[in-house]
């Protein structure tokens, strides 16, 4: 096939540009089609002219809006206007204001002075009561043009094709007595006065005078999940001859919905009037009570006063009254999360899953309660919680104790702490708790039973055990104390006697090893006393003795310590710091103390020998005697 020539059009490309040709033809014509509609919607998106501010419907056979922040119903189309699918067609009405308020009688009210704005003095009539269709008002005609974008101002689509002109009120001006009256300005709001002979056109309203207070029904026991029909009831006016105008909303779960006169469909919103009568309905919950709320508003509309000397202001106050309309299940009471969640405060929510909760009981070990059927169903069983008490830690110097925090006990448990004394510290507890017992370095009270608060103090230690390194107690404990000064223990070991670096004197031996101590925080100078107390009582003879320099001589050696007192099974030591059994000779507040209790066996007497001479003379002699014996056999 040849190649296409530039610009010329395939079948193909014809049929497209056909196709795009009556697209735009049809979007065009979808444009003009829906310009108005465009245009009516969302010209008033906040306050009180949005869509959802009213409710559409119809009033005696005219299609109707009830302005919900108001009370009032107004006529969709201006007077001479009908609505049809959603829009006003055909052309208001326009007639002078005089025409409107008497000869086709819409004036709102009658009012002293009357005359003087061309209206018969005979002429009467209260609207505001009757309920019947009237003029509004100046400020009622402002109302609905808040918040609304201009030409016209109003919501168009509640009001839809609304001329952008002026409108007449119903409120005369006594500024021009008799000449004027007040007219709205729908092309950008705001109102003017006219002269009375001017032909406007008029939005008509209904409403002034507001329903009687509504009474709340009895509740109803029913099953659940069902549909349920209240009893109609009348919507009363609040004058026995008044008709008052408004409307209607429902609310709440289950879906309610109301029906007006018994006829026509279940809504949720509508225009009412007194004397209607209202049905309502909704869905039972599955337990418990389910509540939905009725909702009647209308206005109450003061009229021109003499001379109208309040024209232009007269105003439509809001009126509301509500019934509410309750459905009860019978429930069996159920215990809540509540159950079984230990707490230190008496519990206040999620008592009960169904049911209503009784008061609570607190007992030292738990609170209970007790969640009450409602509306016929039965009592759940006793619900419980166990109770919690606060223990409170606290630390004195020279240590720490975790955790630190206020901790939550559960009645009859008991907490745990592991305290930790600073180096050469020793840790005690106090404080209310129960005493409790230690597990090495861990603290457990006793059962806790109320709040109570414990207390780790700690001393500079002054008391160790040491395990015998030899003899027949080797592995049981020597028990070391410091006692009466301010002298406490830095450090302390048990040593073999062949652990130490210098033999011992001979003859001296250790049966029970040696101790190393080192003593500190005392005053320089002053004298320390120690006490040994060892499993059994010491072997008769033992003294003690240290290893260290002395004053009279400088060289570390063994020596017998006089300051030592040996009875039973204890050696009590006097040791002076600077001086007799510290062995770093210096007044610093340091007292260095080896040695260990010592026995020293006896030495055994050698026989004395005879010298030669006298051996030799022994010698003789014995054998003089044995001659002699033989001499005396012979005879």
């Amino acid at each position: 096939m040849p190649a296409l020539e530039y610009g010329t059009l395939t079948t193909q490309s014809r049929l497209f540009s056909h196709k795009a040709l009556s697209l735009a033809r049809w979007l065009t014509l979808l444009g003009t089609c829906t310009a108005p509609l465009l245009a009516q919607a969302q010209n008033c998106p906040t306050g009180v002219n949005m869509d959802d501010q009213y409710i559409l419907g119809e009033a005696d056979g005219a299609a109707s809006a009830m302005h919900w922040p108001t009370g009032l119903v107004w006529k969709r189309c201006s007077e001479g206007q009908t609505f049809e699918s959603g829009q006003c067609t055909g052309t208001a009405q326009g007639k002078t204001w005089n025409t409107w308020a008497e000869t086709d009688r819409r004036l709102p009210k009658s009012f002293n002075s009357q005359g003087h704005w061309g209206i018969g003095t005979g002429f009467s009539q209260n609207l505001l009561e009757s309920g019947g269709w009237r003029m509004a008002y100046n400020n009622e005609l402002l109302k609905i043009t808040e918040n609304c974008g201009n030409t016209p101002k109003i919501n168009r689509s509640v009001f839809p094709d609304t001329p952008p002109s002026l409108v007449w009120t119903g409120s005369p001006t006594s500024s021009l007595m008799g000449l004027s009256a007040l007219s709205v300005n729908f092309n950008s709001g705001g109102s003017a006065i006219r002269a009375l002979n001017e032909s406007r056109n008029i939005r008509l309203v209904r409403g002034g005078q507001p329903f009687a207070s509504l009474t709340n029904p009895a509740a109803q026991i029913v099953t659940q999940g069902n549909t349920v029909t209240f009893p109609s009831f009348p919507l009363p006016a609040s004058l026995p001859a008044s008709q008052a105008w408004g409307g209607a909303r429902i609310s709440g779960d289950g879906n309610p919905e109301f029906q007006l006169n018994g006829a026509g469909n279940w809504v949720q919103e509508a225009i009412v009037k007194s004397g209607d009568q209202i049905a309502v309905r909704f869905n039972a919950p599955d337990s418990g009570s389910r509540t939905v709320t009725f909702t009647l508003r209308s206005g109450q509309t003061t009229g021109t006063s003499a001379n109208a000397s309040n024209g232009g202001i007269e105003a439509t106050a809001l009126q509301e009254t509500s019934a509410s309309f309750t459905l009860n299940v019978p429930t069996v009471g159920a215990c809540g999360l509540a159950g079984g969640m230990a707490t230190v405060d008496v519990p206040s929510s999620n008592l009960c899953s169904a049911g209503t909760a009784s008061a609570v009981d607190g007992s030292a070990t738990s609170f209970t309660w007790t969640c009450l059927g409602q509306y016929g169903g039965a009592d759940s069983g006793q619900c419980s919680a166990p109770r919690q008490y606060e223990v409170t830690p606290s630390v004195g110097a020279n240590g720490s104790i975790a955790p630190s925090s206020v901790q939550l006990v559960t009645a009859g448990q008991t907490a745990s702490f592991t305290v930790t004394p600073a180096a050469n510290y020793s840790s005690t507890i106090s404080g209310t708790c129960p005493a409790g017992s230690w597990s090495g370095g861990s603290y457990n009270t006793g059962s806790i039973m109320a709040s109570c608060t414990v207390t780790a103090n700690f001393a500079a230690r002054t008391a160790i055990a040491l395990p015998l390194p030899a003899g027949p107690h080797s592995g049981e404990t020597l028990d070391l104390t410091v006692t009466g000064s301010e002298w406490h223990i830095d450090a302390a070991q048990s040593l073999t006697a062949a652990s130490l670096a210098t033999a011992l004197p001979p003859r001296v031996t250790l049966p029970h090893g040696a101790v190393s101590l080192r003593l500190t925080n005392g005053t320089p100078g002053s004298n320390a006393t120690v006490v040994l107390t060892y499993p059994e009582d010491l072997s008769a003879g033992t003294r003690y003795y240290k290893y260290g320099p002395t004053a009279d001589n400088p060289a570390d050696h063994w020596y017998a310590y006089p300051g030592a007192v040996i009875s039973g099974n204890t050696i009590t030591l006097t040791l002076t710091d600077g001086g007799a059994g510290d062995s770093d000779l210096s007044v610093n507040g340091i007292i260095d103390d080896p040695g260990g209790p010592a026995l020293i066996t006896q030495e055994i007497a050698q026989i004395p020998t005879l010298p030669q001479w006298a051996m030799m003379l022994l010698a003789a002699i014995m054998g003089m005697l044995a001659l002699s014996r033989v001499r005396v056999r012979s005879t």
